[in-house]
């Protein structure tokens, strides 16, 4: 056990005798200082994103969006969101829905006073069921236009 423990002890001093290396420290840790100072200065500042901002002469729309013409003419349209202020292109018209009917998607079927909906969604099919007096304008129109009543010969 003394031969264990003052085995321990020698190994422990020849350790402690090739790490001490005081003034070798005071060198690097002066060439650490001038190769920060070189990597700093080398280092070019990384910018700072700027939040997005509405431009001031965007025009307002009804739908709370605004719209803005940049230099070159691109259009954008500027919305307000939780996170913050988005911008989208501009692509025109919003989509091919604006030009397509209401009703063109929407099958309707008449079953006795009643008439049936089925709309195909992204989500799957829709169905719905109506008397043909609770029917609001949309429907109604779908309806005369699908199943046109016939003309009576007078």
């Amino acid at each position: 056990m003394k031969t264990v423990l003052a085995l321990l002890i020698a190994t422990a001093m020849v350790f402690a005798s090739q790490t001490d290396t005081a003034p070798n420290t005071k060198k690097t840790a002066v060439t650490k200082k001038k190769t920060t100072k070189a990597v700093a200065a080398a280092k070019p500042a990384t910018p700072v994103a700027q939040p997005l901002v509405i431009p001031k002469d965007a025009v307002p729309n009804a739908d709370g969006s605004y719209a803005y013409t940049d230099k070159t003419g691109k259009k954008w349209i500027y919305n307000k969101t939780p996170f913050g202020v988005s911008r989208m292109q501009d692509m025109g018209v919003a989509g091919s829905s604006a030009t397509e009917p209401k009703g063109q998607f929407v099958k309707a079927v008449e079953s006795g006073d009643s008439v049936k909906f089925e709309r195909q969604s992204p989500f799957g099919t829709t169905k719905w069921e109506k008397k043909k007096t609770d029917l609001t304008d949309e429907e109604r129109a779908i309806l005369q236009q699908q199943h046109p009543l016939p003309q009576q010969p007078e």
